[in-house]
């Protein structure tokens, strides 16, 4: 594990946001607040994908939808690896659509080391 310890490392990290995050309008009587619950209808949603080395983003991606297993390997493939010059060490949290297998065979495959970053409660 020494080797690591000199490779860059590049976090890669997805995050979205429905397009309806509120309501503007409400009616009720003056000085009252109204609480009322918010559809569940689904909205659009814009997502962003990218990687992170030392303060720099890399492969950023903005799409519309939700991620998948197969958008994000498609991205990892065409994007991120191709972007990443020199061996890095490769983290990211263990989201269920991250295909694990697969990613490490792909990281590994280009000459990446592939790691899950596992939350650790502090209490």
């Amino acid at each position: 594990m020494a080797v690591l310890e000199h490779l860059p490392i590049v976090y890669i990290d997805e995050t979205g946001i429905d397009t309806y995050l509120y309501r503007k309008n409400a009616r009720a009587p003056r000085g009252e607040k109204v609480y009322e619950s918010v559809s569940g209808r689904r909205f659009k949603r814009t997502s962003i994908v990218s990687g992170q080395v030392n303060h720099r983003f890399i492969a950023p991606m903005i799409y519309q939808g939700s991620m998948t297993s197969a958008f994000f390997v498609e991205w990892f493939k065409t994007q991120l690896l191709p972007s990443l010059e020199v061996p890095h060490v490769i983290v990211m949290d263990n989201a269920s659509f991250h295909p694990k297998k697969i990613l490490d065979e792909l990281s590994i495959c280009n000459g990446h080391f592939f790691s899950l970053y596992h939350h650790i409660p502090l209490n």
